[in-house]
């Protein structure tokens, strides 16, 4: 039997910050870039996400749309309440496509 090589190996999600503000948007570029770098898919776990601002939401907004220009799948294994909020209030459901809300609001 052949082995996986942990090139092969599945991506755990991207967790992202409890704290979405302005101060970790330059944190969460640099880590999104080196995202696009390696030219993979990516999964995103945005349940924690308590308080998030218009500074992270555009960081995450412009990953999006470099991704899809560059082919690669983003996904979301989670999407706080706090997350759905901001990107709704912004007007990002185009750009960042967060799955549909499943439950009662």
């Amino acid at each position: 039997m052949a082995k996986k090589s942990s090139k092969d190996a599945p991506r755990a999600p991207l967790a992202l910050e409890a704290d979405l503000r302005i101060g970790a948007a330059p944190a969460l570029r640099d880590t999104l870039l080196g995202v696009l770098a390696a030219g993979k898919p990516v999964e995103f776990d945005g349940a924690a996400v308590a308080q998030v601002d218009t500074a992270a939401l555009q960081v995450l907004a412009a990953f999006s749309r470099d991704a899809r220009a560059a082919g690669l799948p983003v996904a979301w294994t989670g999407v706080s309440d706090s997350l759905r909020r901001g990107v709704s209030v912004l007007g990002l459901e185009a750009l960042i496509e967060l799955p549909a809300h499943a439950g009662v609001n």
